[in-house]
């Protein structure tokens, strides 16, 4: 197997196993754990928000040839992890839905980067965009068994 396949492999791979703890949330928070689940869920999510704006400090860090480049990416490398944070502030519901946004505006950034021809290997954003729908299906069950219980 190449390189590139393995890379993209493990990334795969890293990637759908990331995504166990807000499955273990869904399922604590439908066998009776509620608001700890949905909370511990939250928490999970506005870490992995924070991991996916360190994408763009990362990008910055290889353009230094070019500081036109490097100063958006920077300012928004550090945007999602504030998202996440300030989400945590609010009641379980809303913190829930505020990091969905979290989530989108990171993909919608990150599209715009891909349209810009951002060096990134081909795959990633395919799987960024597999992983973001399930991070929101995983988040949008949390907010309906917040929501309903």
């Amino acid at each position: 197997m190449s390189d590139r396949n393995s890379s993209m492999r493990l990334a795969q791979i890293l990637g759908a196993t990331g995504l166990i703890p807000l499955i273990v949330a869904d399922i604590g928070a439908v066998h009776g754990y509620g608001l700890i689940a949905v909370s511990l869920g939250n928490i999970y999510a506005a870490i992995i928000l924070s991991f996916l704006g360190a994408i763009h400090w990362g990008l910055a860090l290889d353009r230094t040839q070019n500081p036109d480049e490097s100063g958006p990416l920077l300012l928004w490398s550090v945007i999602p992890a504030l998202w996440g944070f300030f989400a945590l502030w609010w009641s379980p519901l809303l913190a829930t839905l505020i990091l969905m946004l979290g989530f989108i505006a990171q993909w919608l950034a990150d599209f715009r980067l891909q349209r810009r021809g951002i060096s990134w290997p081909g795959w990633f954003f395919p799987l960024r965009s597999a992983l973001t729908v399930g991070i929101l299906i995983l988040l949008a069950i949390l907010a309906i068994e917040v929501y309903y219980h």
